[in-house]
């Protein structure tokens, strides 16, 4: 049922599976030697559907040779510490089960990805019926008994040290049986114990995330709407609004520590280009969709930018009479680029009157200063198109 090895030796033989799988208990109940010997075969045989062995799969890996060899020295190393103690009587046991733990650890690490989910859907089918019990009296007796026999006998090694030779024999074995006993009468009340908290800790926390999300939309989403509702005559003030709103609600969804806490002046290029949105849209009223491409930290030719980028989204908020302006930023490694867009009135730059500098100032000639470009498209009725760009090698990422 783990690795299929009893079935495909019954196929291979002719047999009934069932008979199989009896032999591989009573071979695992003599001394454990049925168990190195079933992993050997789980490890070496290759598996139906598949092109290769786990064993194939892991001497041809450097990394997993290596990691077996250090586990294989570390275990024979314990093995002859505790032959020197005089466990000369599970010698051939404690062989058995380390080359059974050589093996697992084999077979867990170089068995695929559809054996590996098969294994812990098996785990985890386990572990569910132990927790969830049984109300059989059968099997409630089958357990207690069992765990009675295994702590009694255990502690009746435990009191034979001190009085016959061999006494390390007796406090390991002993302290085995007398663990292993305790763990067959309680394991089920403490896998129900740790499952209950479990799901007590996810339900606390659902709950506490619902509670977050009803606190933000009262405090938030009702109160804007109540504004709506009172400016439903102005337009713009509706506009205005609900993308305060929606900006707000973004924020919230993208880092629900962090809202409304105060932030300090932006860092980065995207940091930037959210605090004009910001700006612009509690100022004038009209929208302005961002869109950030890679980023990079500001320095003086960036903020430069910047800058120039803002007066450009302002002034089109101001003049070109659109309900929406269009802000895209590209960070390449070589160079930054922003395109402030929009669909309004449109002007000839060729006919902005002398006395009106901030074109010239503001963009041109920032831009300029730090060895970079502004380029104005624009014609009456077709909208305007403002191009930046700044060569900064090695600064964007």
């Amino acid at each position: 049922m783990l690795g299929g090895v009893c079935g495909g030796l019954a196929r291979r033989l002719g047999v009934e599976t069932g008979s199989v799988r009896l032999l591989a208990l009573v071979s695992v109940l003599l001394l454990g030697a049925g168990v190195p010997l079933y992993i050997a075969l789980w490890v070496g045989v290759t598996r139906r559907g598949e092109s290769e062995s786990i064993w194939h799969r892991t001497s041809t890996d450097k990394r997993e040779k290596e990691i077996l060899f250090v586990v294989t020295i570390a275990a024979i190393t314990l093995l002859i510490a505790l032959q020197t103690l005089g466990l000369h009587a599970l010698g051939v046991f404690l062989w058995l089960m380390t080359l059974s733990a050589l093996g697992a650890l084999v077979m867990w690490r170089g068995c695929s990805d559809s054996e590996r989910d098969h294994l812990r859907e098996i785990l985890s089918a386990v572990i569910a019926k132990s927790s969830a019990g049984s109300d059989k009296w059968q099997s409630v007796a089958l357990r207690t008994g069992g765990g009675v026999i295994m702590a009694l006998w255990g502690m009746s090694l435990l009191s034979r040290v001190g009085n016959e030779s061999g006494a390390a024999l007796y406090v390991l074995v002993g302290a085995g049986a007398l663990v292993a006993g305790l763990f067959i009468l309680f394991a089920p009340w403490w896998i129900r114990t740790i499952r209950d908290l479990s799901f007590e800790r996810r339900a606390r926390v659902r709950a506490q995330d619902r509670a977050d999300m009803a606190a933000h939309v009262h405090d938030s989403v009702m109160q804007t709407l109540s504004l709506i509702q009172r400016a439903a005559n102005d337009p713009n003030e509706v506009t205005r609004l609900a993308r305060l709103q929606e900006r707000d609600l973004r924020s919230w969804l993208a880092n629900p520590e962090a809202f409304g806490t105060s932030s300090s002046a932006p860092t980065t290029l995207r940091q930037s280009a959210l605090a004009i949105e910001r700006e612009v849209e509690d100022n004038y009223g009209v929208g302005v969709d961002v869109v950030v491409v890679g980023d990079c930290a500001l320095d003086d030719a960036v903020t430069a930018l910047v800058a120039a980028g803002r007066e450009a989204t302002v002034n089109a908020a101001k003049w070109s009479g659109a309900s929406n302006i269009s802000l895209y930023i590209e960070a390449e490694p070589s160079e930054v680029s922003m395109f402030i867009r929009d669909q309004g009135h449109g002007f000839d730059p060729d006919e902005v009157p002398s006395d009106r500098q901030g074109i010239r100032r503001s963009i041109h000639e920032r831009m300029t200063r730090h060895g970079g470009s502004a380029v104005i498209r624009s014609s009456l009725d077709s909208g305007t198109e403002v191009e930046l760009r700044l060569p900064v090698p090695s600064r964007a990422r």
